[in-house]
């Protein structure tokens, strides 16, 4: 019995000693990798992108940045139009030897004609549901993967990755 006790034990402390830790590392006003154009109409373009616990938990596992420019990317490329952060937060998580960081904050950015993936609200697309194809009209740009698509008929608009669409003309 303790064999089986000490076994036990010495299993947990190698298992605890191995899990990443999330490090709470600061917050800042407001941040940018990119130059901020001061005479420029800037609009949130998405509040607390990043900040949910879900996002957080699945940007730690993903992430590769290991610079805040990098992290700063990440959080600022899945929306549409977005250019920097304001109210950041900004976390390390250290895997074995690395630390990696995830960024989190409201997304600022220019709204006027706003494409993504070469995509814009209003674009014409298809895409095939099995061996249908379906056609729509994109209503909004998600993130990095997703868009919003209302299909031709229909009142509801679902998501759809952009590697199922194809932009059609008019």
């Amino acid at each position: 019995m303790k064999k089986q006790i000490i076994i036990l034990s010495a299993a947990t402390l190698v298992l605890l000693s191995s899990c990443s830790t999330i490090v709470d590392l600061g917050k800042l006003n407001m941040i940018s990798d990119r130059n901020v154009d001061s005479k420029a109409d800037y609009v949130l373009l998405k509040s607390y992108a990043g900040g949910s616990n879900k996002e957080v938990k699945k940007a730690l596992k993903k992430t590769k940045a290991t610079t805040l420019d990098q992290a700063v990317d990440e959080t600022v490329r899945n929306v549409a139009g977005g250019e920097f952060l304001k109210n950041v937060k900004v976390y390390g998580v250290k895997k074995k030897k690395n630390m990696y960081l995830v960024v989190e904050g409201d997304v600022w950015g220019v709204s006027d004609n706003v494409s993504f993936r070469g995509y814009k609200i209003g674009d014409k697309v298809q895409w095939k549901e099995l061996t249908i194809t379906k056609k729509g009209v994109i209503t909004g740009l998600t993130d990095s993967e997703k868009c919003m698509v209302k299909e031709d008929g229909k009142e509801n608009s679902q998501s759809l990755k952009y590697s199922s669409i194809t932009k059609v003309a008019e």
